[in-house]
């Protein structure tokens, strides 16, 4: 059924079991919702998903590393998914949305409420290359026992979470466990010791979490999208978005090897944009360093 629009600029789509778009990983859950609200293109929650999770209190390092491996993650064929956020949940559906990818964004609000409103202009690009749904009515504003309930639709609608920063007390670790308690993979980004925001993932990786450094070691465990396990990269990985820095470094690089300071010489933008295109590139395995501080393609990557 397709009602009005509210909150978002999507028509609403209300969706059940029985709806060809309903995410096939739900039919796993003890406590599925009778129905869900989605704005946006709902035809991408089959697709195969991995959720970032994180603190929103998160640190300019951990929103980098989140925005760079969602957008690695996607230009491999993965639908990112999170809660809209603030820190690492906003930081991996930019990522997403720069690389040209789906991601989904699940609210503990009703659609009719944007939470947070700076992230107003975020929701409408989600609705435009993802969606955003919610099990909760229209007018339904935030509370606190709404989000555990959202981190469980969000464990459910995905193969693995990757936790980027979490403090010791943190909902991105309920969401890992419930991960766990519907057979998800789990994966954790370490960080510095003496950071609180290190804590939880630093937990997470002593109880077995897989440890993340790039996109790389999550493909390994969860495989292309469309396969279990093992290894690969999807194919039709593309590269990095026009005009962003990624893209920029990656065309001027070839196999044998450009001098980095030469390139950023060259590179008229910040220094920060600088340091995500080329995290983003080491992220998806686009890129090498080779001796005498140089840059070089990958030889198997676009």
């Amino acid at each position: 059924m397709v009602r009005t629009r509210v909150g978002g600029t999507a028509p609403v789509r209300v969706l059940n079991p029985e709806h060809a778009h309903w995410p096939p990983l739900w039919k796993q859950l003890t406590d599925p919702p009778p129905a869900v609200n989605a704005q946006g293109q709902s035809a991408c929650l089959g697709l195969p998903a991995v959720a970032i999770v994180g603190t929103r209190r998160a640190t300019l390092r951990g929103m980098a590393f989140a925005r760079a491996l969602a957008a690695a993650l996607a230009v491999r064929g993965w639908c990112v998914v999170s809660g809209l956020a603030l820190g690492i949940d906003a930081a991996a559906h930019r990522g997403a949305l720069e690389a040209g990818g789906a991601t989904v964004a699940v609210m503990g609000t009703g659609l009719g409420r944007i939470y947070p409103a700076v992230h107003a202009d975020l929701r409408r690009q989600i609705e435009q290359q993802g969606c955003v749904l919610t099990e909760f009515a229209t007018d339904v504003g935030p509370r606190r026992h709404h989000f555990p309930r959202r981190n469980r639709l969000i464990a459910g609608l995905v193969r693995g979470v990757v936790v980027v920063e979490a403090p010791a007390r943190s909902g991105a670790l309920l969401t890992a466990q419930m991960a766990l308690d519907v057979d998800r993979e789990v994966f954790a980004v370490p960080g510095p010791v003496d950071l609180e925001t290190s804590r939880g993932c630093h937990h997470l990786l002593r109880e077995g979490a897989h440890l993340v450094e790039n996109a790389e070691d999550v493909v390994q465990v969860l495989g292309a999208p469309g396969k279990e396990g093992g290894g690969g990269v999807a194919p039709g990985v593309r590269g990095p978005a026009a005009g962003s820095a990624a893209r920029w470094i990656l065309d001027r690089l070839d196999f044998d090897g450009v001098p980095r300071n030469r390139l950023r010489s060259r590179f008229q933008g910040s220094e920060e944009m600088w340091c995500e295109g080329l995290l983003a590139l080491e992220i998806a395995g686009l890129i090498r360093r080779l001796p005498g501080d140089r840059l070089a393609r990958t030889i198997w990557r676009v």
